[in-house]
């Protein structure tokens, strides 16, 4: 028995049968795509088709040889991407642009779940930065690794950490002591997000690795979870609501499609 408490066999049916039924839907975009005279350019053919090459070169793999592994010769890979570009237009045609989100729906969404939007951490924090760019070499890390680590050192030797903030960080906040003032949870990268709020109020971070460089934090307060206000999220709701949408209305067409539909099965 899987995870999902479905015996193996089981499970597997209803993967195939996932699978048959994206194919059937996908062969009846593109039937309808071709009976309303849906056709990809040339030009979108080319890039898709050029698309794939650079990922499959990207991966040190040969296009050509890819194809014929798969018994395809560039004519009719060419085909079978204009076929998938016709059920994608179709999707965008016949779903996607019915599909709106309202600042009324984005603002209902929020007021009902609130609860997504709230509790996230919140303190005030400061930190030194021994900036590294994209060109930087090991020894370059190295380096910055080796002066942080000798500035957390003074620090908790007794030097203020806005002075060493000042004297040191190669970050603009530099002129403020470090300060980047009250931050919540989840806006800062990963990295540094983490270790932020692993932090108690007056302990200073071991050195930190971003892609900026290396840090050192200093939490100087821990503030009340705050509720994230409606336009930090907006997006984020918007593009919730609408792939919900996406899906409901695409369900929605399908199944008037495939009541239309003469749909015959020939499993080899």
């Amino acid at each position: 028995m899987n995870a999902a408490g479905q015996e193996p066999e089981a499970a597997g049916t209803v993967k195939m049968k996932d699978a048959l039924d994206t194919l059937v839907e996908e062969k009846l975009m593109i039937q309808f795509g071709k009976e309303k005279d849906v056709k990809p350019s040339s030009y979108e053919i080319d890039q898709a088709v050029e698309s794939f090459r650079k990922r499959a070169e990207a991966q040190g793999a040969d296009f050509e040889k890819l194809l014929k592994q798969e018994g395809l010769t560039i004519e009719r890979y060419r085909s079978m991407i204009g076929d998938q570009l016709i059920a994608r237009k179709v999707l965008n045609m016949e779903v996607r642009n019915e599909v709106h989100v309202s600042e009324e729906d984005i603002a209902q969404f929020y007021n009902s779940h609130k609860e997504l939007f709230s509790g996230r951490p919140k303190a005030k924090i400061s930190h030194i930065l021994k900036y590294l760019g994209k060109t930087a070499t090991m020894e370059d890390y190295s380096r910055a690794l080796k002066e942080i680590i000798a500035i957390r050192k003074e620090i908790l030797g007794g030097l203020d950490f806005a002075e060493a903030a000042k004297k040191y960080s190669e970050d603009p906040s530099r002129d403020v002591g470090g300060y980047l003032g009250e931050v919540t949870g989840g806006e800062m990268v990963e990295e540094f997000d983490k270790a932020a709020f692993a932090l108690k109020p007056g302990e200073v971070s071991e050195p930190v690795r971003t892609r900026f460089g290396y840090h050192l934090i200093l939490v100087s307060e821990r503030l009340e979870s705050a509720q994230i206000p409606l336009e930090k999220v907006k997006m984020e709701i918007e593009n919730r609501i609408y792939s919900d949408l996406v899906i409901s209305h695409k369900d929605e067409w399908m199944k008037r499609i495939k009541k239309d539909a003469l749909i015959d099965i020939k499993l080899n």
